[in-house]
């Protein structure tokens, strides 16, 4: 099954019971969201702007949301008139089951840092060793196989702003906190 079809079996059972005034999370990403494809490999010049951009991040597994957010607030700090980092909030399916995720593409080219392509490296941090450094086991413009990401590009704006009025990283469509704002029906 693949994550669009995974995505519109669980709009339509949490639909059923949900509230009138709030649309799900899926089916906020199923209309608003766009199906990630995979690209080149990110230029030599691309990543050094990404380690550039991450200098000040850990780039910890399990932190999605900060990561993302925290290099679309350097990108828009840092160094061009024109953003070259796109932040995306949806979910990704590495082949268990769809996670709310956040990502960003770097000239259009999807880049997630949270996720180790390695399988072991996440029971390897779990067990307190620290992630790869150099972000070279992360999506950086391919995507495995069998891996899925669907997302809703975020205005740089917004999320800057939100980031520095909350002073704080979350996830912009499952926003609890602030009584699901874009999930508004």
């Amino acid at each position: 099954m693949t994550l669009r079809e995974q995505l519109q079996q669980r709009a339509a059972l949490i639909g059923q019971h949900g509230r009138d005034n709030i649309m799900t999370q899926e089916q906020y990403v199923l209309d608003n969201g766009v199906q990630m494809a995979s690209s080149e490999p990110l230029t030599d010049e691309q990543y050094d702007y990404l380690r550039i951009i991450t200098g000040t991040i850990e780039c910890l597994p399990k932190q999605c949301f900060y990561n993302a957010q925290m290099m679309t607030l350097m990108d828009d700090y840092n160094f061009t008139d024109t953003p070259r980092v796109k932040y995306y909030e949806g979910y990704v399916f590495t082949g268990i089951m769809p996670i709310l995720h956040g990502w960003v593409t770097l000239d259009d080219k999807i880049v997630d840092v949270t996720l180790s392509t390695n399988r072991e490296a996440t029971q390897r941090y779990f067990n307190g060793e620290p992630p790869q450094e150099d972000l070279r086991d992360r999506v950086l413009g391919v995507i495995p196989d069998g891996w899925e990401y669907i997302g809703v590009p975020m205005d740089n704006d917004y999320v800057v702003s939100f980031m520095l009025e909350k002073m704080e990283s979350r996830s912009l469509i499952d926003n609890w906190q602030d009584g699901w704002p874009l999930l508004q029906v």
